[in-house]
């Protein structure tokens, strides 16, 4: 599928041999969010009062999108998405879906719901691209989902911000980051979601950075409790449902059948350039902690000179998959699953190229499953 220009002519894609198309744009919209999340991996300013956040916190501009998108078209461009802290708090918010929407880019919105209310999910239905909403919702009570989020009353304006959306048409995505308080309401969230007339579930693992990095200490779960969780979700959750359900668990541990037909929501970090509050271009929002992965600036370097010759994109595409270490070189699904999160394997070792821990935890304790390696006879 070519990019297309505003009355959706097909542009052109120029590319340089080796460089792959860049297909979606990450815009972090806002660096602040209305709720204190204890996984966060990215950290975002904390501030609770909208109205102040939208005056004092730090946004992307809506001029740097337009001239990404500009230069976006000719590598590739055919979508983006809509991320934070929460983006429902910049003050352009309507002006950067507007100028999505002109641009002809399919538009994914990740957002906690709490700032979304009736005139706002009328405005995106009516005037915007956006194909695709996923809601942040950690339990199927106020008690765990707030605790999660750390401010009380964040469930009922995120059911509320939910409803929103249904009423205008729009069939959102449950995530829910699995933590100690709120593996056991797997099913309960589910069934909330049945309820909501949502149209899938999503489990997510929390990744060890930024806020998760410590949450994990206390509240994460080990390996043995992911897996049963998995095992339970694939055996008692997915066959007494008829929502779309995915357990954000690395391809290794997936059952073939569900590989083979698709939909996994897998990471397209080969194809995707994250724009921050300040107009850095990052590998994805771990660039707002994590300095060399930032390659440059939209407000003084081209975008094709970052996407076609940036040395860090350079030592990525040389590095992943081709010169995976550890389990993930042996890894039947490395060039399909790229080593699941690329932001967390350098937090954790300075390498891009550096095993996913999950797996390398798994392999070392003889947990790995010995049908998805190159070697089955390997032994740990």
């Amino acid at each position: 599928m070519l990019p297309t220009d505003q009355n959706q002519t097909p542009v052109a894609v120029d590319l340089p041999a080796g460089v792959p198309p860049l297909r979606s744009l990450y815009i972090y919209a806002a660096g602040s969010c209305n709720l204190a999340c204890r996984h966060c991996w990215i950290t975002p300013n904390f501030q609770p009062n909208a109205t102040t956040a939208r005056e004092i916190g730090t946004f992307v501009q809506v001029e740097h999108i337009r001239s990404a998108i500009e230069q976006g078209r000719p590598l590739g461009l055919i979508s983006a998405k809509l991320t934070g802290g929460e983006p429902t708090l910049h003050p352009r918010f309507r002006e950067l879906l507007d100028l999505l929407a002109q641009a002809g880019l399919r538009t994914i919105i990740e957002t906690n719901a709490t700032l979304m209310d009736d005139d706002l999910a009328t405005y995106m239905r009516d005037n915007s691209s956006v194909s695709f909403i996923s809601v942040s919702l950690d339990g199927a009570d106020a008690a765990t989902h707030d605790y999660m989020r750390a401010v009380p009353g964040s469930f009922d304006r995120t059911i509320a911000g939910i409803r929103s959306l249904r009423r205008v048409g729009y069939r959102p995505q449950i995530i829910c980051s699995l933590y100690r308080g709120n593996a056991s309401q797997a099913a309960q969230v589910v069934k909330l979601a049945e309820e909501l007339g949502c149209e899938s579930v999503k489990y997510n693992l929390i990744q060890e950075m930024g806020r998760g990095e410590h949450f994990n200490d206390t509240q994460g779960l080990s390996i043995d409790e992911i897996l049963e969780l998995n095992r339970k979700v694939e055996k008692e959750i997915i066959p007494n449902t008829d929502l779309r359900v995915v357990f954000d668990i690395p391809f290794a541990f997936r059952p073939i059948s569900r590989i083979m037909r698709g939909s996994l929501d897998r990471c397209g970090v080969m194809g995707i350039l994250g724009i921050l509050p300040g107009g850095d271009l990052a590998l994805c929002g771990i660039g707002t902690n994590i300095p060399e992965l930032v390659y440059g600036n939209i407000g003084r370097d081209t975008l094709r000179d970052v996407w076609c010759a940036s040395p860090g994109l350079l030592d990525l595409r040389a590095k992943v998959p081709a010169q995976f270490e550890g389990v993930c070189a042996e890894c039947l699904h490395r060039e399909f699953c790229l080593g699941s999160c690329l932001a967390n394997n350098y937090h954790s070792s300075g390498s891009v190229n550096a095993p996913y821990q999950f797996c390398a935890r798994a392999y070392e304790r003889g947990l790995f499953p010995a049908t998805r390696l190159v070697n089955p006879t390997t032994t740990h």
